[in-house]
């Protein structure tokens, strides 16, 4: 377990800057196929292009130009898991208000993609050491309702850009624990990880994927 202070701020560089590279075209497609996929059924591409009006060629062309394995497909060529969100269910259940419940791909997903596409959502996970509920309303703002209220997220800082295996070298170290403790006993097992309060890794996805909902918006610090 690292033990140096690691702030809000440079784990969020870390993260912004291990998915740097998307452009305005990208992220408007990327911004669509996660609003449409958060209502829980699968997208075509077509869905996709309407949405974030672009051509559906582009769109298709953007999907399959994305690395290996950071868009998952049905047997009908529809989209089923991008960006954080998957139809397949996988360890953090998310479910935006009136849909279908999916899975996002670790504990930091919710707050990157609630406030890109501003729909709020209920998250809820397992601490992965003693098995106890982590849940939650994840808003556009902030988190509500975290129960329980000791709560925490372990983290480990990317080296290098997400790729084909950021599942198993980022999201599978990003987790939500109910206490301190429990956080620190899986951590003592493992290097680099960091530790945050809810509210505070809130605020690393919030400032990581800013870009998402203006390029150039200065955030403030989430109370």
């Amino acid at each position: 377990m690292s033990t140096s202070v690691t702030t809000v701020q440079e784990l969020s560089e870390a993260i912004a800057a291990a998915s740097d590279g998307i452009d305005d075209q990208a992220r408007r497609i990327a911004k669509a196929s996660l609003d449409l996929l958060a209502n829980g059924d699968p997208v075509t591409p077509s869905e996709i292009a309407a949405r974030a009006d672009e051509p559906e060629a582009v769109v298709l062309a953007t999907l399959k130009g994305w690395p290996a394995g950071s868009v998952f497909w049905d047997d009908e060529g529809r989209v089923v898991g991008t960006w954080g969100l998957a139809i397949p269910e996988m360890g953090h259940r998310f479910q935006v208000e009136g849909s279908k419940p999916i899975s996002a791909w670790c504990a930091l997903d919710p707050f990157l993609i609630v406030p890109a596409i501003r729909r709020t959502a209920r998250v809820e996970s397992k601490d992965p050491v003693t098995g106890e509920p982590v849940t939650m309303t994840v808003t556009p703002e902030g988190i509500k309702d975290l129960s329980p209220a000791s709560a925490v997220v372990s983290f480990i800082a990317p080296d290098k850009p997400f790729d084909s295996d950021v599942i198993a070298s980022f999201c599978e170290y990003v987790l939500n624990f109910a206490s301190r403790e429990s956080a620190e006993r899986w951590a003592s097992e493992r290097e680099g990880i960091i530790l945050l309060p809810a509210a505070e890794a809130f605020e690393v996805g919030l400032r990581a994927w800013s870009k998402w909902r203006s390029p150039n918006a200065e955030l403030q610090p989430v109370a």
